[in-house]
C-alpha cells in the first residue's frame, strides 16, 4: 500500500513538472517535404536522354536558403522540431524538350505553429536549359523561381508574417512539423 501511495505521488509530482515547461519553436519556419519525394524518382525525358531524379534531395538546399533569405531562421523538418510556422512544400517538376524549357511548380500550405492551416500559395517557373547539361543545376534553378514566388507571396501577408515573428498564442501548444501530414489542410470553399 506504502509502494503505490509513493508511485501515485512521484507520478503526480512528474507530470506536474512536465506541463510546467511549455516547449519552444525550435525556430521560426519549418519546411515539411514529404518522405515520398526523396524515395520515389521523377523522369524528365528528352529525346536521346532521360533524366531521373527525387525531388526531395534537389530541392532541400534551395527552400532552406531561398527562404531563410526571405522569411528569416528557416529550417528542415526532423523528428521533434517545431516551430512559429509549418510550411507543407509539394514540388512538381515538368521539361518540355521542343523548347527545352523546365516547369517547376511549388504548392506550399502554410499551418500555424499549433498545427491550423491558413493559407495556400503556388509558385510557378520557367527556366530555359538543356536537359542534357547539368540537369540538376537547372531543376534548382527552376525551383528557386518558384520557391522566391512563394516566400514574396507569404511576405505580403500581415497575419502570417506577425505569426513569424511572434509565434502563436501562450495558451496553445507547438505541433511537431513531422506530424503535418495528418492535419487537415485548408477547406475548399
Amino acid at each position: 500500500m506504502r509502494k503505490s501511495v509513493l508511485g501515485l505521488a512521484t507520478l503526480l509530482l512528474a507530470s506536474g513538472i512536465a506541463h510546467a515547461e511549455a516547449p519552444q519553436p525550435s525556430s521560426k519556419v519549418v519546411v515539411y517535404i514529404s518522405p515520398y519525394e526523396y524515395t520515389n524518382e521523377i523522369k524528365l525525358w528528352h529525346f536521346m536522354k532521360d533524366y531521373w531524379f527525387a525531388q526531395g534531395p534537389l530541392i532541400e538546399p534551395v527552400l532552406t536558403k531561398t527562404l531563410s533569405a526571405k522569411l528569416g531562421e528557416t529550417v528542415m523538418c526532423d523528428a521533434g522540431v517545431t516551430g512559429n510556422v509549418l510550411l507543407w512544400v509539394k514540388p512538381k517538376m515538368f521539361y518540355n524538350p521542343h523548347m527545352r524549357n523546365f516547369y517547376g511548380t511549388i504548392n506550399a500550405t502554410v499551418y500555424t505553429g499549433s498545427g491550423k492551416a491558413i493559407a495556400s500559395y503556388t509558385g510557378e517557373s520557367r527556366y530555359s536549359g538543356d536537359l542534357d547539361i547539368l540537369p540538376g543545376k537547372a531543376v534548382q534553378a527552376t525551383y528557386d523561381l518558384a520557391i522566391q514566388q512563394v516566400a514574396d507571396k507569404i511576405n505580403a501577408d500581415p497575419v502570417i508574417k506577425k505569426l513569424i515573428s511572434d509565434g502563436i498564442a501562450s495558451n496553445q501548444s507547438y505541433t511537431p512539423c513531422a506530424m503535418i501530414a495528418l492535419l487537415p489542410g485548408l477547406k475548399k470553399p
